[in-house]
């Protein structure tokens, strides 16, 4: 009844299933870079809605050259479950997220805000915390898009 891993289903994949997952997972992406402009203060429709269409291609870009590697092995050593995809693109939503701060990373804040620096680290991490969470939950869509259980 379950296999190696303590799945009670075998998971399978297809390459419509996965071209599927990467264009939702794009959109979504894209999305959630729109957000993120959104909080940063950017009103300008237009830039908005080049900051969208930026995003989703290069979103797709990092999710089919960073995760598709990745989502490979997993499927290999048969880790095929819906948690493993959202740790992983929660991951790697981080990873570019903290990549993509300006200046020092994470933990560098312009010199107006040294004295609040606290509630600017706080606000940061907080802020790094969602874009995981909302990551994770975008490879549980792309988990959910490629993958069907086999009889």
């Amino acid at each position: 009844m379950y296999d190696k891993n303590g799945a009670g289903r075998h998971y399978a994949t297809s390459a419509a299933g996965i071209g599927k997952a990467l264009v939702a997972g794009s959109g979504l992406s894209g999305l959630l870079i729109l957000l993120l402009l959104i909080a940063a203060g950017q009103r300008a429709p237009m830039a908005l809605l080049a900051g969208w269409a930026i995003g989703t291609l290069l979103a797709g870009i990092a999710l089919a050259a960073v995760g598709g590697p990745i989502w490979l092995l997993l499927h290999a050593i048969e880790l095929r479950r819906g948690r493993y995809a959202a740790a992983v693109t929660g991951l790697l939503g981080l990873g570019l997220f903290v990549g993509a701060q300006n200046g020092g990373g994470m933990f560098s804040l312009a010199p107006i805000d040294t004295r609040s620096w606290l509630l600017g680290l706080a606000f940061k991490l907080a802020q790094a915390a969602a874009v995981t969470l909302l990551a994770g939950g975008i490879g549980l869509a792309m988990w959910r898009i490629a993958y069907r259980p086999t009889p």
